[in-house]
């Protein structure tokens, strides 16, 4: 790995932890403000089965799943997030965990459910990882396997979150929104397009889940009136 590569690395896992490093700043009180709008956008019963996706890569999706599962497991709640991108995951390199074992392995039936569960140095919050990618590692997912999967991980944990492909180009994130109660569409300023947002919101309206709206990255943060004093 070049000193390039090395300082990226380390920034990304800065990101996806930054509402644990940093619990006084403002960027990590929006992610507080996202995990209250959630929990209040349903009366009578918290969602329990999430999705987190995107139009497309790039848009910091994954950033957002890893940081709204740590302010939840902040509030009491028991957390697992599944990284669900069968191509490209990367939620293992963020938190330091071994990927030799996952997602993939329960589909292809190689691993139970507890045995592909990964403990994060967060309290309250686990991660089951891609586990083993190959080319058509995506054809495993199909939609009675994970509900089975689900059925397992619903008896052990407060929420369940999906980390999945960008929702424009997989077939297999169309799926993980129909089995889930909620999706969460992320976008990044400056970046996404607005054929692509608006595309993704209509198949995600159209999908059973519930659209919970859209979390917006890369915007500025102007008003510090309400950080802490260190």
């Amino acid at each position: 790995m070049t000193r390039k590569e090395n300082k990226e690395s380390i920034m990304s896992k800065e990101r996806a932890k930054y509402a644990q490093l940093y619990k006084q700043s403002v960027i990590s009180e929006q992610f507080r403000l996202l995990r209250s709008g959630i929990t209040y956008s349903r009366i009578g019963k918290d969602y329990q089965t999430i999705m987190i996706t995107s139009p497309g890569h790039g848009d910091g999706k994954t950033t957002t799943a890893a940081n709204l599962g740590i302010v939840l497991a902040q509030h009491d709640k028991k957390v697992v997030i599944i990284d669900a991108d069968l191509r490209k995951g990367k939620l293992h390199k963020l938190f330091d965990i071994s990927h030799s074992g996952g997602l993939t392995d329960i589909l292809a039936r190689k691993l139970a459910v507890e045995e592909a569960i990964c403990l994060s140095t967060i309290p309250n919050l686990h991660v089951i990882p891609c586990g083993t990618i190959m080319k058509t590692s995506y054809e495993l997912l199909t939609a009675d396997r994970m509900e089975e999967i689900l059925h397992a991980l619903s008896k052990e944990y407060d929420v369940i979150l999906f980390d999945t492909s960008p929702i424009l180009y997989t077939a297999e994130t169309q799926i993980i929104a129909n089995i889930c109660e909620a999706s969460l569409l992320v976008l990044m300023s400056g970046v996404t397009l607005k054929e692509e947002a608006s595309k993704a919101t209509t198949i995600l309206q159209n999908s059973k889940a519930q659209l919970l709206g859209a979390s917006l990255n890369g915007s500025q943060v102007r008003s510090k009136a309400y950080e802490f004093q260190q």
